[in-house]
């Protein structure tokens, strides 16, 4: 059976230990830099987060509007038939996709070193 004071140290030691949890992730957060489009396996354009501005991503397979504003990415409109990249919400953090597979489009959001790899396995 606890006792009273027993309880108090076990909440007290969770409340510890989500705080620093919390203080962890907060302090250990990357800051996203860039957003980066890849058109199949070939990067198409990279921009600043900070940039505001709009592309029309255009492949052989069809079309794609990405809006970049207030350090988000979002896309907008799309030629493709299911609208799935449409539909997601924008992205703003480092490692956040947004991918319309019809148009063999891929928008991500990475740090200026960082490059991804989309060769096929």
């Amino acid at each position: 059976m606890l006792k009273k004071q027993d309880g108090i140290l076990i909440l007290v030691l969770l409340v510890i230990a989500a705080v620093f949890f919390c203080g962890y992730r907060l302090w250990n957060r990357e800051s996203p830099e860039e957003v980066v489009v890849y058109v199949g396996e070939q990067e198409y354009a990279r921009f600043s987060v900070k940039e505001d501005r709009e592309l029309l991503i255009e492949t052989e397979n069809g079309t794609n509007r990405l809006i970049l504003k207030d350090g988000e990415a979002d896309v907008t409109e799309a030629s493709c038939p299911d609208k799935i990249c449409v539909h997601q919400s924008p992205i703003s953090e480092t490692g956040e996709t947004i991918v319309c597979m019809p148009n063999r489009v891929i928008i991500t959001i990475e740090k200026a070193s960082q490059r991804m790899n989309v060769n096929k396995s």
